[in-house]
């Protein structure tokens, strides 16, 4: 074995063993750094308004610990009756305040919220009645297993 890496070493030219390393576009290395910082995705499904407050207090307080430029986005992928709380038509104070820290959490750089399209369509969800930070997404374990393979997300 060491022979045969020897014996190709010997052979290859000179110019390929000593080429320095291309330089790289812009394009490029903004793209190896993205790569480079992942993110996480949560699997969500709560029951009810108090569970949900607790996932974005949660976040909240990773706000001065955590870097979305260090770590990566956190992005929370809802497939449960959570979606209806933030329904338009769903006006309660509370369900109104929890959409106002999603969206400061979203704006944040913190998290990205995306809703499943199978489970809106079991709830009779329109795109329209949620508010425009959430994203549509297809199917849940569809996106969550997406986000791992392409992007290196973790699964928590």
């Amino acid at each position: 074995m060491i022979r045969v890496l020897l014996t190709v070493l010997l052979w290859l030219p000179l110019t390929v063993l000593m080429a320095e390393p291309k330089p790289t576009t812009d394009n490029q290395a903004e793209q190896l750094a993205e790569d480079k910082v992942n993110g996480y995705v949560f699997d969500i499904t709560v029951q009810n308004e108090n569970q949900l407050n607790a996932i974005f207090k949660r976040a909240e307080q990773l706000q001065g610990q955590f870097s979305a430029d260090q770590h990566g986005r956190i992005t929370l992928v809802l497939h449960g009756q959570e979606l209806r709380l933030f329904q338009k038509s769903n006006t309660s104070s509370i369900s109104s305040s929890l959409i106002e820290k999603a969206r400061q959490l979203d704006q944040n750089q913190l998290i990205d919220i995306k809703a499943c399209q199978t489970t809106m369509d079991f709830y009779q969800i329109e795109q329209s009645e949620l508010p425009e930070f959430i994203e549509q997404v297809p199917l849940a374990p569809v996106e969550i297993e997406r986000l791992q393979r392409e992007k290196g997300y973790t699964r928590l």
